[in-house]
């Protein structure tokens, strides 16, 4: 008999992505979207493709992640952003997984400024997203939340797309915030920086980036990456040495 399969997503405004995320779903036997208040067409779009929609007040995205598994109502469950789209190839193989393991990782491959990336560590990278919840739980953080499985971990072969931003103003925004968040988290679990630490880590990070992850086989979108990348870094890093004075 086939294991009976939820699949959550936590969300707030993402009415531009949501749908592509959804449309990939009507498989699923549950679908439930937890929200914090969206002020757009969100909530409507999640209920008009069958999902449960609950509200929750985001405290942090692991706890609120972890409220979510909490509300399925089946043993296996998949976490999806709401930008990411699952490929034909992955809900084949999702829907005729074997439970060998207690917890299996997902291809996901970077889509940014409309570009696919092929080649660096975005593309096809390996990420924890279906689990069996009665081995699995999400840890605390406020941010880089993990899932963590007791048992052993497969791989499927076929990959999703993570469909992360299409304009520069919104990816340097969610960069800045993003980066601001972890130089607080950083901050919290007793991390510090010296003055010279956030300038070292931007072209060390560009370089990383762009040469050692091979993104300049990305072309165009690929340099953009990288420098949102090690800007990003600077400011993780700044933010950890505003905190410490």
């Amino acid at each position: 008999m086939r294991n009976k399969i939820s699949v959550f997503i936590i969300t707030f405004n993402e009415e531009k992505v949501i749908s592509s995320c959804l449309e990939k779903l009507t498989w699923a036997d549950e679908i439930l979207v937890v929200d914090s208040g969206s002020t757009d067409q969100t909530v409507s779009i999640c209920e008009k493709f069958g999902a449960k929609v609950i509200y929750n007040k985001f405290e942090n995205f692991g706890i609120q992640k972890q409220f979510a598994l909490d509300q399925t109502s089946n043993n296996w469950v998949l976490s999806l952003d709401a930008d990411e789209v699952l490929s034909d190839t992955l809900i084949q193989e999702i829907q005729n997984f074997s439970p060998t393991y207690s917890g299996y990782k997902i291809p996901r491959t970077h889509v940014f400024l409309h570009k696919i990336f092929k080649y660096g560590s975005e593309n096809k990278k390996p990420i924890l997203r279906f689990f069996n919840k009665n081995d699995g739980h999400f840890s605390k953080n406020k941010i880089h939340e993990t899932i963590i499985v007791s048992g052993k971990i497969g791989c499927f072969k076929n990959e999703m797309l993570h469909y992360t931003v299409f304009d520069l103003a919104t990816a340097a925004k969610k960069s800045i915030n993003y980066a601001l968040l972890s130089g607080e988290f950083l901050h919290e679990q007793g991390k510090v920086a010296s003055k010279s630490k956030p300038l070292i880590k931007f072209p060390f990070e560009f370089f990383r980036v762009y040469f050692f992850q091979r993104n300049f086989l990305n072309g165009y979108q690929g340099f953009v990456w990288s420098i949102i990348s090690a800007y990003a870094s600077f400011i993780k890093y700044a933010k950890l040495k505003e905190l410490q004075s």
